[in-house]
């Protein structure tokens, strides 16, 4: 099983690190370098950028092969219900800043929805600015210097995000691992379930069912594989707040296409950070 190097690492600057939970360095140097791989819906998103690499999108996933001589590629992801396969050879240098809850809202100044087509695309909006920080990360062989380059660049970049309804809505999602009712949610922010999807469709181009759905299902996932032989399907289910283990297998396998007892001993932690990959032999 090919995984290539892969590095997890938190931000340092203050004013970042509330809005980027870590970047992630993938590497090969190895023109010989083959791996197939699969990654889980998320409530957590991320920008991924590619140095010399031609990605290819297909209905299932992405295709990387290399490509000299070509520029940054810049990227933005959110799945909201399915599995995204990756078929990656030769050599390859990536990067990913994976962010908070609304986090990325924090560095643009319009609607995210203005801006990215769901649920896979290039991401243009920082442009050759941060092409060029990319460029530069690429060259450093030092790990800490490469995250205060990152770190330099978005803190330049915040322009704040001032949608406390959203925010709100969001936090009480987290809190209550999904659970919380949209009825609740409305009472909470005080605003109706039609204002409620219009800003949820607006900031996190996702319904607020489909966040729920999203902060459920990844718990679980995390749960499950930190406990790891400790924790029956029954814990699961109970601690991420299914109404019963059939309800926790059944959006498993919507999500997954395979059963808790299938996939989840197949995952491979990655880095530091609550990585799960699963990939092919």
């Amino acid at each position: 099983m090919s995984k290539g190097n892969f590095i997890t690492v938190a931000p340092k600057d203050e004013l970042v690190a509330k809005h980027i939970d870590y970047y992630y360095f993938h590497t090969s140097n190895d023109p010989g370098f083959s791996s197939k791989f699969t990654f889980y819906p998320n409530y957590k998103h991320a920008l991924t950028l590619y140095k010399n690499s031609d990605v290819h999108f297909t209905d299932a996933g992405s295709i990387v092969r290399p490509l000299p001589g070509n520029e940054c590629q810049v990227f933005y992801s959110i799945n909201t219900h399915e599995s995204f396969k990756v078929d990656i050879e030769g050599c390859f240098y990536k990067i990913g800043v994976v962010f908070k809850p609304l986090g990325i809202n924090h560095f643009i100044d319009k609607p995210l929805c203005d801006i990215f087509t769901p649920s896979f695309s290039e991401f243009s909006y920082f442009g050759d600015a941060l092409k060029m920080v990319v460029e530069a990360v690429f060259e450093m062989d030092d790990l800490q210097k490469k995250v205060a380059c990152l770190d330099e660049f978005f803190h330049n970049a915040y322009s704040g995000f001032d949608e406390p309804v959203v925010k709100k809505a969001v936090q009480e999602l987290l809190n209550s691992n999904g659970a919380v009712k949209v009825e609740e949610l409305s009472d909470l922010t005080g605003v109706n379930r039609k204002t409620l999807l219009r800003l949820f469709k607006k900031h996190l181009c996702a319904s607020v069912e489909e966040y729920k759905k999203l902060v459920m299902f990844r718990n679980a996932l995390n749960y499950s594989q930190q406990a790891g032989d400790d924790a029956t399907l029954t814990d699961v289910a109970l601690y991420s707040l299914y109404y019963d283990q059939a309800h926790y297998i059944k959006h498993f396998k919507a999500v997954t296409h395979e059963s808790p007892k299938a996939l989840l001993s197949k995952l491979t932690q990655l880095g530091a950070q609550e990585i799960y990959w699963s990939f092919e032999d």
